[in-house]
């Protein structure tokens, strides 16, 4: 047969074409093939080939989607394990008393940030981090003492939300950062622990302090949601804190393994959070709808009167949420998710024990 082939110009080999016969269905052990048939058998092997392909896209669009429920699954996991602090008043009667509530996060300790980067709008460094740093602790204390001639302020709830130092997580940092993450982690350490040192002998306030790990504290290439503690620098950096204001009475931190915590200031819920479970592209909107969507499905699960998160860069006041600023200010990532130019500071404010709302909000500047 393949001499017949041969003959009429179709160069195939008997065992070729024994092979498309069988594939053709078609009887005999020598049918002749005509060039319509091969023809055929050709525009057959193409379809084949582009259902295999299409079968593949749509194998790995439901690997795809099976890896986001997996997420999903894990976030519901880490947060259903909910722990919570209650803070009561101090005073009875017709005394006026608000809780305090500062917001540090997102100080990205050992980043560089260069003047030409920016456009003249902001840099960062060593010398400028440990300015910034004295700033905030000292118009905390500032704060405090200029609300506290108005209202009783027994309380500061001094929330640490991550993302304190910049890590290595990806190469440009590795290149650009002024500090190892060790030492980074070391350093940003030792700067918070004189902080509420500072806190304490500069005001008559307790201390209640919720922690949140980031993205960037992670020592893992990528966020693992059901271990993301256990792998967070700054979960071990929280617990050292713990352990070196163990013996102080004004001062209690608040260790969770959860993404979310809450925290009962006299009634009035607050749910604190790093953000990074927030998905933001810079769309219409900003933080808002993004923010509104992640604070209503939480609300399923254990309502809050309000949510404190951060990993933007911006301070946003969505009246059911408060987004805090930064400490290393406007840089390539604000750049790069389209965030309102601001510069280094982060949020303060009070909560109203007898309205059991949230009243004054002002930003804690730190230049």
């Amino acid at each position: 047969m393949s001499q017949l082939l041969s003959k009429k110009g179709v160069n195939m080999s008997g065992e070729a074409v024994r092979k498309r016969r069988k594939r053709l269905g078609l009887a005999g052990s020598e049918t002749k093939l005509t060039p319509e048939q091969q023809v055929t058998v050709d525009i057959s092997r193409i379809d084949k080939k582009e259902e295999g392909k299409a079968q593949g896209r749509r194998y790995k669009a439901a690997l795809d989607k099976i890896a986001e429920l997996e997420r999903n699954i894990s976030v519901y996991e880490k947060t259903k394990d909910i722990q919570t602090h209650t803070i009561r008043s101090s005073q009875s009667g017709s005394g006026s008393e608000a809780t305090a509530v500062v917001l540090a996060s997102d100080w990205h300790w050992g980043e560089t940030v260069l003047s030409e980067q920016t456009n003249g709008l902001n840099e960062f460094n060593p010398s400028i981090r440990a300015k910034r740093a004295e700033k905030f602790f000292s118009n905390v204390v500032r704060l405090i003492h200029i609300f506290d001639k108005d209202i009783t302020i027994h309380n500061l709830v001094l929330a640490l939300l991550g993302d304190f130092i910049s890590n290595n997580i990806h190469d440009e940092l590795m290149e650009s950062n002024s500090d190892l993450p060790i030492d980074e982690i070391i350093s940003v350490q030792e700067t918070i622990a004189s902080g509420i040192e500072y806190i304490l002998a500069n005001t008559k306030v307790n201390l209640v302090i919720p922690t949140a790990s980031g993205n960037h504290g992670r020592t893992t290439k990528k966020t693992h949601f059901s271990t993301e503690a256990g792998n967070s620098l700054e979960y071990l950096m929280y617990h050292n804190l713990a352990r070196h204001f163990a013996n102080s009475k004004r001062v209690k931190f608040i260790l969770s393994r959860s993404y979310l915590t809450y925290v009962d200031v006299a009634g009035y819920i607050i749910r604190f959070h790093h953000g990074h479970a927030l998905k933001f592209a810079g769309g219409i909107g900003g933080l808002f709808i993004p923010a509104y969507k992640a604070i209503s499905q939480w609300n399923k699960g254990r309502k809050a009167d309000l949510d404190c998160f951060c990993h933007f860069h911006q301070v946003k006041d969505g009246g059911i949420f408060l987004s805090n600023g930064s400490l290393v200010g406007f840089n390539d990532f604000a750049v790069r998710i389209k965030a309102d130019y601001e510069k280094a500071k982060q949020v303060f404010f009070l909560v109203d024990h007898k309205r059991r709302e949230k009243t004054v909000t002002c930003p804690v500047f730190l230049e």
